[in-house]
Formats: C-alpha cells, structure tokens, sequence
C-alpha cells in the first residue's frame, strides 16, 4: 500500500492562487483578450470538491464565461472512451507570431514550460484528438448546465 503525502498549503498561499487565478480570468473580458480553448474531462466535473454548495456556482461560471465571444468550452464525456491525456493538465499558448508557441503544464513535478517545436507539436496533436473526442460547444454547455441543475437536486 502507498501512502499518499498531499503538501499542506498555508492560507497565505492558497489565498496567492486563488487570486492569481482570478486576475488571469479578468484577461477574458479585456479589450482584445486571448482566445480561451477548454476540454474538460467529464471526471473532473463529478469531482465536487467542497460539495454542491461550492461546486454549483463553478458550474455555474463556466456557463457564464462560455457565453464570451473569445471562449470555447468542451466537455469529453464519459462515452467517448479513453483519451490521450486522461492525468494531463496542460495549456498551449499561442503568440500569433511574436513569439514561438509554447506549454504550459501543471503536475506533481511543479509548473513547465515546454518550448522545443517538437513538444509543442505532440501536444498541438493531442489537443486536436481531444477537441474532435469531445462534446460540441452547445452540447458541452448543455451537459455542465444539467449536471448544475442535479447539484441543485433537480429543480
């Protein structure tokens, strides 16, 4: 048996990400703000962390911010069968030219950068694998707001 060891995050700590996560939302709604792409697995979806009292209004902002021009959300639902990044966080950022793309990942190693044309490819790659596995934007949209609506018990 393995024994898991989770860091424990000061609050002064979590209290940092959260708002740096907050300012990088407030980007969305610039003038002239990034195209924002999202495929969500539907896993992390059933993982209510915090409970419905704090799992709904989530749901609830992904509705909102899909409504914005210059974002795109999808959702691989469970039917779509096994994927090729099913433990991977990841974000491709594009520079229309002024820089050459790159990744960003998250995972127990810490935060990555990967520039090198080949890795940025094989994620390009995976990405449209992904994109084409999941649900279309309106459907997408339609499976998080009903899944909401059973946090809400139904009403």
């Amino acid at each position: 048996m393995h024994e898991i060891i989770v860091e424990k995050l000061s609050h002064e700590k979590i209290e940092q990400l959260v708002e740096v996560r907050l300012t990088r939302q407030q980007l969305l709604t610039r003038a002239d703000p990034p195209h924002f792409w999202s495929i969500l697995d539907e896993a992390a979806l059933h993982r209510a962390v915090g409970g419905p009292a704090v799992m709904t209004p989530q749901l609830d902002r992904l509705i909102e911010v899909s409504r914005l021009p210059n974002v795109t959300i999808q959702v691989i639902p469970y039917e779509a069968g096994a994927h090729p990044a099913p433990d991977t966080n990841f974000s491709i950022l594009e520079f229309n030219g002024s820089a050459p793309d790159m990744v960003y990942t998250e995972g127990l190693f810490g935060w990555i950068f990967l520039e090198q044309p080949g890795d940025v490819e094989r994620y390009h790659r995976v990405f449209e694998i992904l994109r084409t596995a999941a649900l279309n934007e309106e459907d997408s949209i339609a499976f998080i707001a009903k899944m909401a609506r059973d946090l809400r018990g139904g009403s």
